[in-house]
């Protein structure tokens, strides 16, 4: 706990202020809006809930004309069960009595009063009647003259004084109670309380507690077993001492009170509870008591058309989610959202959501609800996360697929289950579409979807308490997910394509195939700028799957990244192959305009030929603002006073990761051609060198790209450009003509010049065998490779023959 640091206010505003940032970074334009404006009308969807006017309520003992299923979850209280554990409970609630200690005073002063006034006043008749009368009138009885003389007499008085009285003080004292009816409701028990010591004692009949008429019950019994007193002596005390007892328990009725309400307070109503998807009656049958309940629970608990704490939730926790697209959490900016991609997320998700809706609706209306909640599972939600895997990132389009998991969910009225099945399935579609190289990988990664949707949608129904009957259905509905999953990723694609101009993956597919004209006459043409691009895009591809970067995008891009090279191809070095140079001739200030033109010139053919945005945006922002430092210099020799903004590229810098792993390839794999005896230490230490060069310009300063992301490009671009470089050995026919023209003084120069010859032709050949297949080379190859053949179809001679005989 020591370790925990406590967030100050200066750090959470720093976390606000870094998050507004990050999202400023991007476009808010009207893409923004959409956004929002998606995020409300999912939130609305999630929140409209069914009318009341759909339920139908039957009353107890009525046959059920329907089947009504809950769409809720509820907890409905029966007030009768509730009312009756509340009776059962205030049953055993004991009423509470207060010891009356003034009762047993009184008895004791009356009874002992009565005998004092007897042996004062009852020495005669008529003072005894004077004794009677005063009894008789406080305790309005009518007792005789003839009980008051047996009570004045002497074993009469003896036997009450030692026995009688100290027995009833006795008995009152453990409590006596006015009427045992007064317990009717409480199981004949009560608390007693002792005031005076502040103690509760909880005293039931049989442990002793009674009321006046069990006192008197007792006293009989007691006077019936001395067998000291005569009969006479019997009835009279029978009849007189019980005149004199008052209870010695009164009822506290305010304390009692305020115990039972306090019982009843902690006395939990009964209630049954009603789960999504349970069959409340069905129809044939009689609604019993408990069912009513439940159907007038449901009826009553069924909210206004849009339920508000559902919206304002939804609104809530998407908004938090739609962060995910423009926050990273390494804290970088990272690739710029555009506005059309804004467009393009609020579009997906508006059009999920509402297929969703419509379907969840149709879905109700024509079958049971439990058979709805199984056919939700037949919903596309990775197809629809799979479109956006063809456009975006991975950080992108999994909060995609996040976003359309969560919202279908909610407006299925589904749980974790169906939510985990949507993500997980979507994930798994982008994971394949990622590795499709073609359309046809694509239809048959429709096979391991649809086994893993099996896994997680038999998992989701176990944790529902699917019935075993119902899985038929839950296999047809995933198998239909699978199905419409790719019918989307083909239909919708070419869509996208079209009326958006994205390039997706399937398209860069397509811009890989040789085939393409630009390609074409790239290959024809311009065979130097061809080969140059085919080995950057091998550069580029290596680096950009290092860093995680889009490596498909990369290699496309880099295939395309010289096009504009096509208009004048004579003016680049690479298509010369010796020849005159043209620049010899133009000043270096023209020059350099030719060679900032095929920037240009490039960007205008991918339009031309619809290549995307993506690949247009590389192709104009490969070259940066770096400048043309041959001309420039070549203007300084020249005695010109040059501006090196007039000899740097237009720009923009490389704006994303992809455009600057093509620049530094493109830089590392023209400069490289210059190595002199490429050493695997030269070439990194060239490579290391020309990478820094451009991070020093500030060229990547836009791009995002790490120190570390720089350190796995160079490693890559090491590894394929030393494959480039690798010797090769010596080949027999060169050594043997060597080894005879050095023996023979007259054909040293002879041999000298055909092992060179079949050496170099041999070496051209396998250069042109590495690089390029038969279709793809130039006339000159084709040329090298026949040279090659026809000097190993020579026989090898023997020591002494001449080395070439044409020369005879």
């Amino acid at each position: 706990m020591k370790n925990i640091k406590k967030i100050s206010p200066v750090s959470v505003s720093q976390l606000f202020g870094h998050i507004r940032s990050m999202v400023l970074h991007h476009h808010h334009e009207w893409g923004l809006v959409s956004l929002v404006a998606a995020l409300i009308v999912l939130s609305l969807l999630c929140a409209i809930q069914p009318g009341r006017s759909a339920l139908v309520v039957y009353p107890a003992g009525e046959i059920a004309a329907q089947d009504v299923v809950a769409d809720r979850d509820l907890l409905v209280e029966d007030p009768q069960a509730t009312q009756m554990r509340r009776d059962r409970a205030l049953a055993l609630q004991p009423m509470v009595f207060d010891l009356n200690k003034k009762a047993l005073e009184s008895f004791r002063n009356e009874s002992l009063g009565l005998l004092d006034d007897i042996n004062k006043r009852g020495l005669d008749d008529a003072g005894l009647e004077i004794v009677r009368l005063g009894f008789n009138e406080r305790h309005l009885s009518d007792v005789s003259g003839t009980a008051f003389r047996t009570l004045a007499s002497a074993h009469v008085q003896e036997y009450m004084l030692n026995k009688l009285i100290p027995w009833m003080e006795s008995t009152l004292s453990n409590g006596v109670i006015a009427d045992m009816r007064q317990l009717s409701s409480t199981d004949n028990a009560a608390i007693v309380r002792d005031l005076d010591s502040g103690t509760e004692v909880l005293r039931t009949q049989a442990g002793g507690l009674s009321d006046l008429r069990m006192f008197r019950v007792a006293l009989g019994r007691k006077l019936r077993e001395d067998t000291g007193l005569n009969q006479r002596a019997k009835v009279v005390l029978q009849e007189v001492m019980p005149l004199m007892v008052i209870p010695t328990l009164a009822v506290n009725q305010e304390v009692t009170n305020q115990r039972n309400a306090d019982m009843l307070a902690a006395v939990e109503p009964v209630f049954y509870k009603v789960q999504t998807g349970e069959v409340l009656v069905r129809a044939g049958d009689m609604v019993t008591h408990e069912q009513q309940l439940k159907l007038q629970a449901l009826f009553h608990a069924a909210p206004d058309l849009v339920d508000l704490h559902v919206f304002s939730g939804c609104v809530i926790l998407g908004a938090f989610l739609l962060l995910g697209l423009f926050v990273t959490p390494s804290g970088a900016k990272g690739t710029v959202l555009r506005t059309k991609d804004q467009h393009l997320i609020a579009l997906l998700l508006v059009g999920f959501g509402a297929s969703a809706w419509g379907l969840m609706w149709l879905l109700s209306a024509m079958s049971s609800v439990s058979a709805a909640h199984l056919l939700a599972f037949a919903f596309p939600v990775a197809g629809g996360t799979g479109l956006a895997a063809l456009i975006f990132a991975a950080r992108r389009y999994c909060t995609v697929g996040l976003l359309l998991s969560f919202f279908v969910t909610l407006i299925f009225r589904g749980d974790l289950a169906l939510f985990f099945f949507y993500f997980m399935s979507s994930m798994t579609n982008t994971w394949l579409v990622l590795r499709s190289q073609n359309r046809q990988d694509v239809v048959w990664g429709c096979v391991p979807l649809f086994l893993w949707m099996v896994l997680t949608g038999i998992g989701a129904a176990l944790y529902m308490n699917t019935e075993v009957a119902a899985l038929p259905l839950l296999l047809l509905a995933l198998f239909v997910n699978a199905v419409a999953s790719l019918f989307l990723l083909f239909a919708f694609s070419p869509v996208i394509e079209m009326m958006m101009g994205y390039t997706t993956r399937f398209r860069m597919m397509e811009l890989m195939n040789l085939e393409h004209p630009l390609l074409q006459e790239l290959m024809m043409n311009l065979p130097g700028t061809y080969h140059h691009s085919l080995v950057v895009s091998n550069l580029v591809e290596a680096g950009a799957a290092a860093i995680g970067a889009n490596s498909l995008l990369c290699k496309v891009a880099a295939l395309y990244h010289d096009i504009g090279k096509i208009s004048r191809p004579e003016y680049f070095v690479e298509n010369q192959f010796g020849g005159p140079n043209p620049h010899d001739k133009l000043s270096p200030a023209m020059s350099a305009l030719i060679l900032f033109a095929h920037v240009k010139k490039g960007v205008e053919t991918a339009e031309e030929y619809r290549l995307g945005r993506e690949i247009t945006d590389i192709i104009q922002q490969h070259h940066g603002t770096r400048g043309a430092m041959f001309f420039y210099n070549k203007a300084m020799k020249l005695g010109e006073n040059p501006s090196l903004q007039d000899y740097s590229y237009p720009g923009p810098r490389p704006q994303s990761k992809e455009a600057a792993i093509v620049m530094l390839a493109d830089s590392v794999e023209a400069s490289s051609r210059t190595l002199v005896d490429p050493t695997p230490a030269r070439i990194r230490t060239h490579i290391e060198t020309i990478v820094k060069g451009i991070y020093s310009e500030g060229q990547l300063d836009e791009s995002d790209l790490t120190f570390r992301d720089l350190n796995k490009i160079i490693d890559q671009f090491v590894r394929i450009i030393t494959g480039q470089f690798h010797q090769r050995i010596a080949y027999p026919e060169a050594v043997k003509a060597k080894e005879k023209a050095e023996s023979k003084p007259e054909a040293k120069a002879e041999g000298r010049q055909e092992a060179e010859d079949k050496a170099e032709a041999r070496a051209a050949a396998e250069d042109v065998e590495e690089l390029k297949p038969e279709w793809v080379m130039t006339e000159g190859d084709r040329e090298a490779r026949k040279t090659a053949e026809k000097a190993e179809r020579n026989p090898r001679r023997e020591e002494g023959a001449p080395v070439q005989e044409k020369k005879a």
